[in-house]
């Protein structure tokens, strides 16, 4: 069974901009890197009070132009009325004027990766 994390937020969080900075407003500390694309970065985090193993992506807005920030944001809307045993859930969005933070079920296990050379899952 898996709990949703809630949290009243007032406005916008903006995080600390200390470089290599390990925390998210307090919220949350962050890990390592799980994952990287051309306009984000998925990282372990857990969250602060409950201990909580989540995955946050952290998405670079000032990397998005207009047509990308309204698919973006049409995502997010469904991924907040998605609950299925099989997808991962989206407990958190943090907006700040320079990046969006989702934070998501972390989905354990070893992953899959498509070899391009093959086109097949190894």
């Amino acid at each position: 069974m898996t709990t949703k994390i809630r949290f009243k937020i007032d406005g916008h969080l903006e995080p600390r901009s200390s470089p290599g900075r390990s925390d998210l407003s307090g919220l949350y500390h962050l890990g390592r890197t799980l994952g990287r694309g051309h306009f984000a970065v998925v990282k372990l985090a857990r969250h602060v009070n409950t201990g909580q193993l989540v995955a946050v992506k952290m998405i670079d807005k000032t990397k998005l132009d207009v047509m990308a920030t309204s698919h973006l944001l049409q995502e997010v809307r469904c991924m907040r009325l998605v609950q299925h045993p099989n997808v991962v859930r989206l407990y958190e969005v943090i907006d700040t004027p320079t990046t969006l933070y989702l934070v998501m079920e972390l989905a354990e296990g070893e992953g899959e990766e498509i070899d391009p050379q093959r086109s097949q899952i190894s």
